[in-house]
C-alpha cells in the first residue's frame, strides 16, 4: 500500500519532512496544529475594539460578521472646504472585520445623514 500523498498547498519542506518523523512527534505536531487553528478560529471570533477604529467613527451596530460604524472623511482637493476646517463628507458606512490577526474594512456606501 503506497503511503498518503501530500497536498499540493503544502510547502515541499513540511511534506518532505513529515514522513520522516516518528509517531510521538507526529501526534505531537498535529496537536500543535489543532492548537494554531483554534487559536486563529478565536481571534476571528473577537468583535472589533473601538480603539482600531478611526478616532472618529461612530459604531452602529456590532455582529458576528463585524463592527458597522459610519464616518466622516476629508476628500484630496484642496480648494474643498473639507480640507479647510468644513464640514467633512459623509457619513460612510464600512464594516469593521477581523482577517486572522488583521482588522479589515469594507466601505458599504453613503449612509444617511445623521
Amino acid at each position: 500500500m503506497a503511503p498518503p500523498t501530500a497536498p499540493t498547498s503544502l510547502p515541499d519542506y513540511v511534506a518532505d519532512g513529515l514522513p520522516k518523523q516518528d509517531d510521538e512527534t507526529l501526534r505531537d505536531t498535529q496537536e500543535y496544529i489543532d492548537q494554531l487553528l483554534a487559536d486563529r478560529e478565536r481571534r476571528r471570533e473577537e468583535p472589533v475594539t473601538e480603539d482600531e477604529l478611526p478616532d472618529d467613527a461612530d459604531v452602529v451596530e456590532e455582529g458576528s460578521d463585524g463592527t458597522v460604524y459610519h464616518e466622516y472623511r476629508t476628500c484630496s482637493d484642496d480648494s474643498c472646504q473639507c480640507m479647510t476646517g468644513g464640514p467633512k463628507h459623509g457619513p460612510y458606512a464600512y464594516r469593521a472585520y477581523r482577517d486572522g490577526d488583521t482588522v479589515r474594512r469594507e466601505y458599504l456606501g453613503k449612509a444617511e445623514s445623521e
